[in-house]
């Protein structure tokens, strides 16, 4: 990720995402729209999930039908919309194997039929990243007629790490045995009473919780070997491809993580910046290398940059912007772009922050 992302792409330091919730979030990716707007609005039904963007019809207008409508060949690989159990492919998907199941499964969506991954032989994320190098490999690599060149193609690899339970491979089980949780001087507050109420009704953190929130950051960096790993194959496929300088690589996550911050156990549904933060890093044609961006940028923005990039038309429901002025060595001068956003979340287990 350093190597190929960081290092040789440009990094934005204030990307954040407009819902910090794994479903909204994803929707907002696809769709380009504040969860409002798209209506996904949680991670299960009836207010959210893969079942809720289906039958809302949201699934029929993605970045992936007007990729494909614009001659782009399609492939995801990974996590979709939580409680996405079924055969069903959305629409715009000429390629898919996507986590069948909650964000426990190890099954695998495989172009319609679902297939069983013993999670004691395959760790899934390994499983997606071979997909992945294999799909580019096949694709851009092919010599016709397995590949027209003038169909390029649009790919999401959704890894399911860091998620809980942050299962890593074996082979990475014994890194960052002695990492500490970070804690920072809002880290369990002695003082909340600046805090909103939900925040102020909350005790503070005990022994316990501290320990498992600091063997769970371990795990979850455990766990983000492997998709680091992950990064490294996909590069070497598109190098070897001959395909590399021809491709946009956009390197983000569905939303951030509090661990102890502000009274919090582990979560990621707030509007605090541990939540709603996330990296995003693009390397691509024309993209400066190592290069820091301070723009506000958003998830609602993906969608529109894809199409602006792929020369497809975003439709007008789309809420974000393309970031193509901020990636050519020229940006849009900092005033005169974002100055401020939408944070939301609908509140099933709590208050509304």
């Amino acid at each position: 990720i350093r190597e190929e992302l960081i290092e040789k792409g440009t990094a934005f330091e204030n990307a954040f995402v407009t819902n910090s919730v794994c479903c909204p979030s994803r929707a907002t990716f696809l769709r380009g729209q504040y969860a409002h707007n798209h209506q996904v609005l949680s991670n299960g039904p009836p207010l959210g999930g893969a079942e809720r963007f289906r039958l809302s019809g949201g699934d029929t207008s993605t970045a992936a039908t007007w990729l494909e409508e614009a001659g782009y060949k399609t492939a995801f690989f990974g996590k979709y919309l939580n409680a996405y159990g079924v055969t069903y492919v959305p629409p715009g998907w000429d390629e898919w194997h996507a986590v069948s199941g909650n964000f426990l499964s190890n099954s695998l969506n495989e172009n319609g039929f679902v297939t069983d991954y013993d999670p004691d032989r395959y760790h899934l994320d390994d499983v997606l990243s071979e997909k992945a190098s294999d799909y580019v490999e096949r694709t851009a690599g092919a010599e016709p007629p397995f590949y027209t060149t003038d169909r390029p193609f649009f790919m999401w690899l959704g890894p399911k790490a860091p998620h809980q339970p942050a299962s890593s491979t074996p082979r990475h089980r014994d890194e960052f045995e002695g990492v500490k949780l970070p804690k920072p001087p809002s880290f369990n507050e002695k003082d909340v009473s600046d805090k909103p109420r939900w925040i102020r009704d909350n005790p503070q953190l005990g022994p316990d919780q501290v320990a498992y929130m600091e063997e769970l950051r371990r795990k979850r960096l455990r766990s983000m070997m492997a998709v680091d790993e992950m990064v490294g194959d996909l590069f070497e496929a598109l190098r070897e491809a001959g395909e590399l300088e021809n491709t946009y690589v956009f390197f983000t996550s569905d939303n951030g993580f509090h661990l102890g911050q502000h009274r919090l156990g582990a979560g990621k549904w707030t509007a605090y910046e541990e939540d709603i933060r996330v990296p995003l890093v693009v390397r691509g044609p024309g993209v400066p290398e190592g290069e820091r961006l301070p723009h506000v940028v958003l998830n609602n923005d993906l969608a529109p940059t894809f199409a602006d990039l792929a020369g497809a038309e975003a439709p007008g429901f789309v809420d974000g912007r393309s970031l193509r002025p901020l990636l050519d060595g020229s940006p849009t001068p900092e005033e005169g772009w974002r100055q401020r956003f939408l944070i939301e979340a609908v509140a099933e287990r709590g208050p509304t922050p």
